[in-house]
């Protein structure tokens, strides 16, 4: 929390980096429409994944092959520091799968309206800048979060966790073992409104988490409700 009462994440200014393989006059364009709709927005190519990622937005630009194909590199060039949106003009549903797979925030596939992108980078900028709950951690049975540094600490061990694991985990920790369905998850996580984003993200970065676990089952399943922690 901010000092003088505003929160971390109203104190943070909204970054964002499109980046994009080959710098074209249409993306010049889509940033001076951010831009208008007072977003800081700074243009990069696919050498800002030989840098350390920053605590920002990445909006990845890409053709549907070179997406899946560079989607693990970058996530693990992300770190669970930056936020990553995935906007793949000629991709369809699977390719957004597997980026949301992979581990990105959120990924769009097909035309997409500046408004909309727009959204979904003060969504993911929301995340990965924490919303309360910031002072500490977060306790609920074995598991510790650690919000500020987005780790999870879980039978002695310290996990990372992307922005989207953060929230996930910290809602199922604030249910206190109540379980939560799909469509509570992407309310709490997502936040709703006019982005679409279906249940399927929620059971990726559910498999994601249970991987970095070393008891997966500490993430039950409830069948025909959703999930709970053990």
């Amino acid at each position: 929390m901010a000092t003088d009462g505003t929160s971390s994440t109203e104190a943070a200014p909204l970054q964002a980096t499109i980046v994009a393989a080959v710098v074209t006059p249409e993306i010049h364009a889509l940033a001076d429409e951010l831009r208008r709709d007072a977003l800081q927005i700074d243009i990069g190519t696919a050498d800002v994944l030989r840098e350390p990622a920053r605590t920002r937005v990445y909006v990845f630009c890409c053709d549907a092959s070179l997406a899946v194909v560079l989607a693990e590199r970058i996530v693990q060039w992300g770190g669970g520091t930056a936020g990553l949106i995935g906007v793949i003009p000629d991709g369809g549903g699977a390719e957004r799968e597997a980026l949301l797979a992979a581990g990105f925030d959120d990924a769009v596939a097909g035309a997409l309206s500046t408004r909309e992108l727009a959204a979904r980078i003060r969504s993911v900028h929301r995340r990965i800048h924490g919303s309360g709950s910031l002072n500490g951690r977060i306790r609920f049975g074995g598991f510790a979060l650690d919000v500020p540094n987005r780790t999870l600490w879980a039978q002695g061990r310290a996990i990372s966790l992307t922005a989207t694991e953060l929230e996930v985990m910290r809602a199922l920790i604030e249910a206190r073992g109540r379980p939560l369905s799909r469509m509570d998850l992407l309310e709490a996580v997502w936040g709703g409104g006019d982005l679409e984003v279906s249940e399927r993200a929620v059971d990726n970065v559910i498999l994601r988490l249970r991987r970095k676990l070393t008891d997966p089952d500490a993430i039950e399943t409830v069948r025909g409700v959703g999930f709970r922690l053990g």
